[in-house]
């Protein structure tokens, strides 16, 4: 199965549960949004309990998006793509929004994440925003 631009496919109740249930941040819910209009998705992860200390599911600043159903160039695309126009946080410039990797069983899968210091480029940054 692979998404197209506008597709919203979301895995199962239980993550369906965890958006209508838990106010996410509000730029996370700004880039899932754009994601789904430019390239679709399909999400395996929501709100959960938080699994360790770091852990920014359970504080709803997390999602995280399967990517099989993609290319492996619309992948990296999409990681790109992000990662060019938000930024996780200014004073810790090398952490990212977006991030395409490994997780048990070796299955690559999105973690899209935000601070609160979270923003979108503007002009005053260094890279571009994709209009």
């Amino acid at each position: 199965m692979k998404v197209k631009p506008g597709d919203i496919i979301i895995k199962n109740k239980s993550i369906l549960a965890g958006l209508m249930l838990y106010a996410f941040d509000e730029n996370l819910i700004i880039i899932i949004c754009q994601v789904a209009q430019k390239f679709g998705f399909r999400m395996s992860e929501s709100y959960r309990p938080m699994r360790h200390k770091n852990d920014v599911h359970g504080l709803m600043r997390a999602i995280d998006l399967t990517e099989w159903v993609y290319t492996k160039d619309q992948a990296q695309a999409i990681e790109t793509w992000i990662n060019k126009n938000w930024i996780y946080d200014p004073g810790r410039p090398w952490l990212k929004v977006a991030r395409l990797h490994k997780v048990k069983g070796g299955v690559l899968h999105f973690h899209i994440q935000v601070h609160p210091n979270t923003i979108k480029r503007g002009e005053n940054d260094k890279g571009p925003i994709d209009k």
